[in-house]
């Protein structure tokens, strides 16, 4: 482990839970959205698929809106 890292400790129970838009279910397993990236801007010069995770509800399969926000 390097030197200058700090171990930071967190205390779940000061967590908020995060639960199911649709169903108020607080379960989650990951799932992958799949991204189409256009030969005229891949790197590669050719068209290019990508699997983005993500999370979706165990219960109802609903995926939050929070978990579909990108930078």
């Amino acid at each position: 482990m390097n030197g200058n890292q700090q171990q930071i400790r967190v205390n779940l129970d000061d967590a908020e839970d995060i639960l199911c838009e649709e169903c108020k279910n607080d379960h989650f397993s990951p799932a992958f959205m799949m991204k189409r990236v256009s030969a005229l801007v891949s790197p590669t010069g050719e068209e290019v698929m990508l699997p983005v995770q993500t999370f979706q509800c165990n219960k109802c399969g609903h995926i939050n809106e929070e978990f579909l926000k990108r930078k």
